[in-house]
């Protein structure tokens, strides 16, 4: 193990298997420092950062990198403080810090109040002073979504990405794909697959149910009554409301555990993935290592995940949803198959981890 000393910033509630992954990775060769930071949208985020600040001030120079994922409120001072101090700084972007879609209140480049226009501060320095930003995906970089307004006549396309907010920005960008953990994710013995859709989000708000497709997912199940619809990831409030609101060929889920979450993915023929916007989203990947046959928009890493396992709608339309659905559906288990060897050949946590480990040992040189 190398001697040198890593600082890992990210925030304290954002624990996703991709995040953990990465701290797992680098404390294979380095000796990792983790600062968990509560990131949250109210007075006690200006405590927080205070402490961030003391933290800063009296330990960056120990360390040799400074690693943060996602650029917000948190990479703000981490970013400064490897200035001052020389250090080399490298965020991981995942999507947020690429866009602003008004319609669904995505994205961060907005001063429409004195709070977010304070936040889009904070990314543009971030990714402005940062040395490497290593994206999930290049669409990040700069990217022109035709699908967002696809159901919206004579709207023009959403342009968005890194490169579009921050124009001339200089710091170095590096596309590393998320890896998998092949052995977690992978059909369970003896499940059979049923004729189902699956689909998977965190949904917390309006928004966020709209940007993952779930509003055309549910119109969709009520027009296809002879296909279960399994959809997770809900708060007490939208689990509540779907009750009400659902076709009875619709099995709505909160958040599962992982073995929950490979269960229903074991089940299920098919997994759609209708987003609005998304950087790589991990949920279809972990889908297609269980041998789902994918569905999903034209949107960002979307089409690059699903290259041929499975079926495209090129416009937010719902016929076009279904369309792609019935064309999975009605493939055998074999395509379900060539979905996970697809994953297993380009987006392995093996894949991901010798890249890292690469890119850093050249950096620390």
């Amino acid at each position: 193990m190398s001697n040198k000393k890593i600082l890992f910033v990210k925030n304290y509630y954002a624990n996703p298997k991709f995040i953990t992954n990465d701290i797992e990775i680098l404390n294979k060769d380095y000796n990792v420092t983790l600062l968990n930071v509560k990131n949250r949208k109210n007075a006690l985020i200006l405590f927080s950062l205070l402490k961030q600040y003391i933290y800063l001030f009296f330990n960056t120079w120990k360390f040799d990198l400074i690693y943060i994922w996602f650029a917000d409120y948190h990479s703000f001072l981490p970013i400064l403080f490897s200035k001052l101090y020389f250090k080399k700084s490298i965020i991981c972007a995942g999507g947020y810090e690429s866009t602003y879609i008004p319609e669904i209140n995505m994205g961060v480049f907005t001063n429409a109040t004195i709070s977010k226009a304070v936040r889009a501060f904070c990314v543009r320095f971030s990714l402005k002073h940062c040395d490497y930003i290593l994206p999930v995906d290049e669409t990040l970089i700069e990217y022109t979504n035709n699908y967002i307004y696809s159901d919206i006549p004579g709207k023009p396309p959403l342009k968005d990405g890194i490169k579009h907010f921050i124009p001339g920005i200089k710091s170095v960008f590096r596309t590393m794909h998320l890896g998998y953990d092949t052995g977690i994710f992978k059909k369970t013995d003896g499940v059979k697959k049923e004729r189902s859709v699956v689909s998977a989000g965190l949904i917390v708000n309006d928004d966020e149910f709209q940007r993952k497709g779930f509003d055309l997912l549910i119109k969709a199940a009520s027009e296809m009554p002879d296909i279960k619809f399994v959809l997770i990831g809900f708060n007490e409030y939208y689990l509540n409301k779907l009750k009400y609101e659902t076709t009875s060929n619709v099995d709505a889920h909160g958040i599962v555990t992982y073995s929950k979450l490979t269960e229903l993915y074991s089940k299920a023929k098919v997994y759609a993935q209708f987003s609005m916007f998304e950087g790589m989203p991990s949920s279809i990947c972990e889908a297609m290592l269980c041998e789902c046959i994918p569905a999903g928009s034209d949107v960002n890493g979307i089409p690059k995940i699903i290259n041929g396992c499975g079926f495209i709608a090129s416009k937010r339309d719902v016929n076009d949803i279904k369309a792609a659905i019935l064309k999975a559906i009605e493939l055998d288990d074999s395509a379900g198959i060539k979905a996970r060897e697809h994953i297993m050949n380009n987006f392995t946590y093996q894949n991901r981890s010798s890249e890292l480990l690469s890119l850093i040992k050249n950096i620390l040189k």
